[in-house]
Parts: structure tokens; C-alpha cells; sequence
């Protein structure tokens, strides 16, 4: 293709309708703060609820962004009704997220190109053979097929909207290698992950006054065992103070204030020395407050719970759905200990390190990145990770969609 018509393309505004009538607000932020970066149109078609978490305008100045809000008291099914004509006038319609509403799904018009994220890779194709504890949870089980599947129609009306759209995307290429891999979806169908849920900041999150004498690790993300296993990290500390050249200071980037949160303060704050010291908040952390207590931030720790489920099904972080900790890294350019049966991809991989699921492995990794201050080694590796600059990201999505239109 000469240069010419290259730049006659570029010229070309993709028309995106972004549909979301669920939760992933942060989802939707993230992505129009990509796509600001080239020639996108984005038409947002959501809830009241969903869209003020996003802090986003109505509009944008340059008319880059139109939102349009379900109205109070009415229904699914009018709302896409009324959206009839804006449906019909993308030229790719985006599914941020889909979870339920599937009799009001299939009756919009697929007219333009469509393609959906997926978040949950067993909940959405492998049902009936990723059931979450079917012994334990069998009662429950039951109900959900009972109402959601027999009475409902659930996975019927399900596969009727995904065999409507074009394409899927996930989270990134070890979870569609999977997908595909499983023989789930036809690899023709599966788009490149070439827009991550996140991207790399171009913020310093870095404190103006660093005391270089104390090292700051953080934990992201509420503070519940559920997700998380905390226990392992005070373990691991308890065993390895006395063996650090630095104070620790941990942070729990999250809500404590839960009663499930009540144990864990209480065991970290058993340990609390000249060597250790605890930094928690009981309530919601305002952003300014996130942002800067994750400037002293050195390195995050991740002890993620890798089995996990998603309503009534089984799923495996890394595997068939992302953790958070992904964009934490690169949001906030913060190097992390990662659990080993979550691996990362490159250029990720360069900025973390991994330990065995057990406190005597974290132990000695927090040992290794304190004394040796390899966080601050690691760090430059952010300098290099030009895949993920919200530039380069939004081109390589631009250049995708024109191909699929």
C-alpha cells in the first residue's frame, strides 16, 4: 500500500458503539483513554450506575465521545429499542462486558461488525464442565440450573448472541491460546489481544521525598482471603524480618474495613517493629489518597488465590481470566512478586518475579528484592514497553478494525 493511501485510511473515523449494562466501568475509562490517541468516534450505551464510575463526560469537546443512559424506569428491552438507530450506525459494535439480558441481546440488529470481551472463559464456554465444587456447592448448583438454564434459557440464548458475533477478545494471548486450544471458539473468530485491559502510565508515580531507608510493598485490591491469600505474606514476613537490611512498610492498597478484613490487620499488626509497620484503610480510599500511597510504593506483592469462581463456575487466574495486578503494574510502573502459577507474558515478565505458593518461597523472595534492591533494577524495563503505550495500543486497534469492518 503506497504512503498516500495509507494516510487516506488513517483519515477514516472508526464509528465505535460501546455497549455496557453491567459493572466494568473502570473497563470503559481505560478504553476511551486508548482510543483518545487516534481517529475513533465512541458512542458509550449504558447505565446511569455504570457511567458515573467512570468519571467520563457526557460529551468531549472535539465530539470524540456521545453517551447515551438507560432512563429511569425503563426497561432493557426499550432502552435497546431506542438504541435501534445508533446500533445501526457503528461501524464495529463493542461488548464490554455481557453477563446477563441475553432475550434483549438477540434481538438487536448485527448489522455492523461485532466483537465481544470475554472475562470469564469457563462461565462463558465450558458451563457444564467447570461447575465450581459441584459436591460441595451442589444445592446451589441445582437452583442455578433450575432457574438460570432450564427455566431461563440461559445457555441457549447465550450461544444464540455468540454465534451472532464476529469476534472475540481476551484479556491476553495465554488466555486465547487456551480458549482456542480447548477447541471453544473457532481460532477464526479469535481477534489478537491488541487492547489490554490496561495500559502503561505515563504518570511518575514516584514520592518526591522518598525515605530510601524503609522498603514500601503493597497489596492491591480488597482485603479478603477470597482473592488473595494474606495469610502466606504474614507468614512470610513473620519468618523473614530479622533477616531484612531494611524496615518494611506494607501497604494495603484496598478496603480493610470488612468484617472478613478484621483477622488479617489483627495478625500483621501482631508483628509490628522497628523492622515492620502496617498502612491500611477502614472504608473506600479516595483516588487521591490511592495515588499517593502507591507514589512511596517499591514493589506490590501478589499472593493471588489462582482458583477462583465466577457466579457458578470454576475459573483459573491465568488461565481463563486476568488478574487485576496486570494493570497494576503497569499503570502504576510498579515491579511486582508475583505467585508462580500466575505467569506473565513479555514484555510483563521482565518486571516481576515469582515465588512458589508457600511463605518460605515468598520469604526468600522478599529477602532477595529487599536486600539486594532488585525492584529498582527491574525498573528501568518500563522504558521498553512500547506495546502497551496508549499510542501504540490505539493505532494497533484502529489498524485491526479496519480490517475486520
Amino acid at each position: 500500500m503506497s504512503q498516500s493511501s495509507e494516510v487516506r485510511v488513517e483519515d477514516k473515523t472508526v464509528h465505535l458503539v460501546v455497549l455496557e449494562l453491567h459493572y466494568h466501568a473502570e473497563l470503559i475509562k481505560t478504553l476511551y483513554e486508548i482510543l483518545q490517541c487516534s481517529n475513533f468516534k465512541i458512542t458509550l450505551v449504558t447505565l446511569p450506575s455504570v457511567f458515573k464510575k467512570t468519571a467520563l463526560p457526557t460529551t468531549s469537546d472535539d465530539g470524540q465521545l456521545s453517551v447515551y443512559l438507560k432512563k429511569d424506569k425503563e426497561s432493557i428491552s426499550d432502552f435497546m429499542g431506542r438504541m435501534d438507530p445508533v446500533f445501526r450506525s457503528a461501524d464495529i459494535l463493542y461488548f464490554n462486558t455481557i453477563r446477563h439480558y441475553w432475550r434483549e441481546l438477540n434481538e438487536l440488529p448485527f448489522v455492523a461488525t461485532s466483537m465481544i470481551r470475554i472475562h470469564n472463559a469457563h462461565c462463558d464456554f465450558a458451563r457444564f464442565s467447570h461447575l465450581h465444587r459441584p459436591v460441595i456447592n451442589s444445592l446451589g448448583i441445582l437452583s442455578h440450573l433450575i432457574r438460570k438454564v432450564l427455566i431461563g434459557r440461559e445457555w441457549k440464548l447465550k450461544a444464540q448472541v455468540f454465534e451472532k458475533i464476529d469476534y472475540f477478545m481476551f484479556a491476553n494471548q495465554t488466555i486465547s491460546d487456551y480458549v482456542v486450544n480447548n477447541g471453544w471458539v473457532d481460532q477464526r473468530k479469535v481477534l489478537p489481544p491488541v487492547l489490554p485491559f490496561g495500559y502503561l502510565g505515563e504518570k511518575e508515580y514516584s514520592a518526591d521525598q522518598k525515605d530510601t531507608n524503609t522498603v514500601t510493598i503493597a497489596i492491591t485490591g480488597k482485603v479478603t482471603n477470597s482473592k488473595k491469600d494474606f495469610n502466606q505474606v504474614f507468614q512470610a514476613l513473620e519468618a523473614c524480618l530479622d533477616a531484612l537490611d531494611y524496615p518494611i512498610r506494607l501497604v494495603l492498597l484496598g478496603n480493610a474495613g470488612q468484617k472478613h478484613a478484621k483477622s488479617i490487620i489483627r495478625d500483621f499488626k501482631s508483628i509490628e517493629s522497628d523492622k515492620f509497620s502496617l498502612d491500611y484503610s477502614e472504608g473506600y480510599v479516595p483516588s487521591e489518597v490511592f495515588e499517593e500511597k502507591v507514589a512511596a510504593v517499591d514493589f506490590f506483592i501478589a499472593p493471588i488465590q489462582v482458583d477462583t469462581h465466577f457466579r457458578k463456575y470454576h475459573e483459573v487466574y491465568g488461565k481463563s481470566k486476568m488478574s487485576g495486578i496486570e494493570n497494576d503494574i503497569l499503570i502504576y510502573r510498579k515491579p511486582s512478586l508475583v505467585v508462580s502459577q500466575y505467569r506473565m507474558s513479555e514484555p510483563l515478565d521482565r518486571v516481576v518475579g515469582y515465588f512458589d505458593p508457600t511463605p518460605d518461597s515468598l520469604a526468600s523472595k522478599i529477602v532477595e528484592w529487599t536486600n539486594n534492591r532488585t525492584f529498582e533494577k527491574v525498573q528501568s524495563a518500563f522504558d521498553n514497553m512500547d506495546s502497551y503505550k496508549r499510542d501504540v495500543i490505539a493505532h494497533n486497534f484502529y489498524k485491526l478494525c479496519r480490517e475486520i469492518m
